[in-house]
């Protein structure tokens, strides 16, 4: 059931602002008095008033400092106010070409109205208003279309909400056609959808006013980001769903609880940086640990020793562990690190696989003491919150994914669902959403794919390049619809890897440099729409696919034959098997005869023609049934199972009998697959004929030998056949009427064929 909203405006600018605040989340007094620089008091009042309405709860009755929430009838509130509002602005049809209009607005909190679809949770605001009546924005500089002039705001909840102004009833968003025409832009549905948004950059001014219509942000242009989010040295993702990339600064506390994000982000951010994390995350084998981390481990074993009993303790320990001694020492370091090796220097990653809390502490300290390095910290462990206070308040803390509630840090990164997809929190409760391009390296044991069956795709928009082949492939399979660039890259080196990174548009032309280095099996990727026809040509000297698609061109332009390349051994096939579409003969057989494709199709369609004797060179036993009326045993098989049988149906009925009276010719029969009832029926045939049918091996050819036996045999009685093996009513052939049947069947095609045929007699 649809509910009509009755719109109607909430007067006073503080509850407004509070209920809008509240939306995004439950504060305290104080907090929503800090958020809206409101007096405590003015702050207090307002929600008392608003908890009275019902439009607010509070989490605990009695005690100070209580969070304030809102309820349903608060949300239906603000539903009823912004609807007020857009009933209030809106002028309907909107100006040509306006993307949405502003609703309200306080400082950087923003209620916008869009009359045509958002391309995502970021949203591009441009610095100046529209014209309402020429639809035009007009710059003084001249030079609208720079990032300059446009600015980011995010979308706060989920929108957006949609609306049908006149009934003022929920709606779907417009569906518009692209591009637009003027009149069907003055004649769309009186639909707008209502957004909660709030300015990223909330260091100056954003100057629309309320009631100010604004275009859409152009395609491919990016605004820049607020300096907190471009001038860090981390790339993290890209801001919405393909924004600009976003390069917080300062440290990023990480609360993921997937295993797949932990992985996810790790692999993002330890470019250049020194990570501490499980090896299974990262598809890593147990690397060694540096021998200095049991410097800081012997510190925790023996928080009172001095300088000089820790160094001494620390040489005995690491000649114990060289010569596998095994006292109560060397065995806490195996139930912290078991089954590590150490090592005098390592990389820029320890793994903390199987490592204990004590371990992993000990860990932490030696980066810190050890490490000039920004540090990707992955603390699976108990929070231990002096360490981490310790490690968050250094400036080589990068990220640290942790699930405790709060570790002090600007950014905040959670999950969201949806693979690749987070949310970015900074300070005061503004939520960016993120994407993030999987960069994730083969998994152990991974097996490339042998085919295009068996490839399975990623969403990546983008990945890095490869240094090995299995690297390679591996990565141009986590593109969605590949990349173009990486795919040019590594042409060279890894020719099949850059043919599943292709795009459709290009497979034509990758396809052209490097076909003759690739498994046939794999042209079956390439979208064959998209070549012309001479990259067509090419392809169909191994895709058969490519050579129908070919062939049904040249039929549906009968005249494009006359301009194509005939030497071409594909051009000469859809030649051949297009005579009938031709006005004029062209002699391509020599053509043909360098590559025969589709050759006993070829040859049955010019089995009459004047050419065929040349063209049969290509097939000895072609040749043979068209040059000689008398075969040996041994011949008729030959020719039976490389010929088609229509061209030796009025053979068949001397041949069948030949080739069953001996032992291997009932044995070769049975390996034979022919669809003997589509064949015989009309040849005269007696059971007593077929009587050896029953010696034969079992195989196909006696499956359809037996289906003519036994329909034979029913019509000889005066009954009805038996089910048939090669198809349910084959022995309907030999039957004076045939039974109704449907048009398709996963039967015998040949058989069925027939059926129909006789059934149309």
């Amino acid at each position: 059931m649809v509910t009509m909203v009755h719109g109607t405006r909430i007067r006073s600018t503080y509850q407004r602002r509070i209920l809008d605040w509240l939306a995004d989340g439950g504060g305290t007094v104080t907090e929503v008095s800090q958020a809206l620089a409101l007096r405590v008091p003015h702050t207090s009042a307002a929600l008392k008033k608003l908890r009275d309405s019902g439009y607010v709860v509070r989490d605990d009755q009695n005690l100070r400092g209580s969070r304030y929430r809102l309820t349903s009838q608060g949300v239906a509130r603000l539903e009823s106010d912004g609807l007020a509002r857009m009933g209030e602005l809106v002028r309907w049809p909107p100006p040509p070409g306006a993307a949405g209009i502003v609703l309200a607005r306080e400082g950087s909190m923003l209620l916008l109205g869009y009359a045509s679809k958002t391309a995502g949770p970021l949203l591009g605001l441009p610095e100046r208003p529209m014209n309402e009546e020429s639809g035009v924005v007009e710059y003084s500089s001249g030079n609208g279309g720079e990032s300059g002039t446009w600015r980011w705001a995010v979308q706060r909840g989920e929108g957006p909400v949609w609306w049908e102004l006149d009934s003022k009833r929920r709606a779907q968003a417009p569906n518009e056609p692209s591009p637009m025409t003027l009149t069907a832009w003055m004649e769309r549905p009186k639909v707008m959808g209502i957004v909660r948004a709030r300015i990223l950059d909330e260091s100056k001014p954003w100057p629309l006013g309320v009631g100010s219509w604004f275009s859409a942000l152009p395609d491919g242009l990016w605004p820049e980001l607020p300096p907190a989010l471009r001038d860090g040295d981390l790339i993290i993702g890209r801001a919405g769903n393909s924004g600009p990339q976003v390069r917080p600064r300062g440290g990023v506390h990480a609360r993921l609880g997937r295993r797949v994000d932990r992985s996810q982000i790790i692999r993002t951010t330890s470019a250049n940086a020194f990570t501490i994390a499980d090896g299974d995350l990262l598809s890593k084998d147990q690397t060694p640990l540096p021998k200095e981390l049991l410097r800081h481990w012997l510190k925790l074993i023996h928080p009172r020793l001095g300088q000089d009993s820790i160094e001494e303790r620390y040489n005995r320990l690491l000649s114990d562990i060289t010569s596998f001694s095994s006292n109560a020492l060397t065995r806490r370091v195996l139930n912290d690190f078991p089954g590590r090796k150490w090592v005098d220097v390592c990389g820029d990653f320890i793994d903390t696989r199987s490592v204990s809390q004590r371990g992993g502490e000990a860990i932490v300290r030696y980066a810190l003491a050890e490490v000039q390095k920004s540090i990707v910290l992955d603390w699976r462990w108990p929070m231990k919150e002096d360490l981490l206070s310790q490690f968050t308040s250094d400036s080589r803390c990068r990220v640290v994914i942790c699930e405790s509630a709060d570790l002090g840090l600007p950014f905040i990164l959670t999950s969201v669902e949806g693979n690749g997809k987070f949310n970015l929190e900074m300070p005061r409760r503004l939520l960016l959403p993120i994407r993030v391009d999987r960069d994730i390296s083969a998994p152990n044991n991974w097996i490339p794919p042998a085919s295009p069956s068996e490839l399975i795709r990623g969403e990546q928009t983008q990945v890095n390049d490869a240094t090995s082949e299995l690297e390679a492939i591996w990565q141009s399979t986590q593109l969605a619809v590949g990349d173009e660039q990486w795919a040019d890259r590594h042409e060279n080196n890894y020719p099949l890897a850059s043919w599943i990174a292709t795009p459709d548009s290009y497979h034509a032309s990758r396809w052209r440099r490097i076909g003759g280095m690739l498994d046939p099996i794999w042209a079956e990727l390439a979208d064959l729409d998209m070549f012309d026809n001479n990259s067509l040509c090419e392809m169909a000297l191994v895709n058969d696919d490519a050579l129908s698609k070919l062939v049904k061109r040249f039929r549906s332009n009968p005249l494009q034959m006359l301009s194509a390349d005939t030497s071409h051994p594909a051009i000469a096939t859809a030649i051949l098997l297009s005579r009938e579409w031709m006005e004029q003969e062209i002699d391509v057989a020599s053509a043909w005869l360098s590559q025969p494709l589709r050759l006993g199709e070829v040859l049955r369609k010019n089995w009459n023609n004047n050419d065929v004797e040349i063209l049969a060179t290509a097939c000895p036993q072609h040749l043979l049934l068209l040059q000689n009326t008398q075969f040996s045993r041994d011949e008729i098989l030959a020719i039976m199972e490389d010929v088609h049988y229509s061209l030796w149906l009025e053979n068949s009925s001397s041949w069948l009998p030949t080739c069953l009276a001996s032992s291997i010719g009932r044995t070769a029969l049975s390996m034979i697959d022919l669809p003997w009832p589509a064949i015989l029926y009309q040849q005269g045939l007696t059971s007593e004929d077929l009587v050896l049918v029953h010696h034969m091996p079992d195989g196909v050819g006696k499956d359809a030998l037996m289906d003519v036996l036994e329909g034979i045999s029913a019509a000889e009685e005066g009954r009805n056949p038996p089910c048939g093996r090669t198809h349910p009513l084959a022995g309907w052939l030999f039957q004076k009427q045939v039974p109704s049947l449907s048009a398709a069947s996963d039967f015998n095609p040949d058989v069925h064929l027939a059926l129909h045929r006789r059934l149309q007699q």
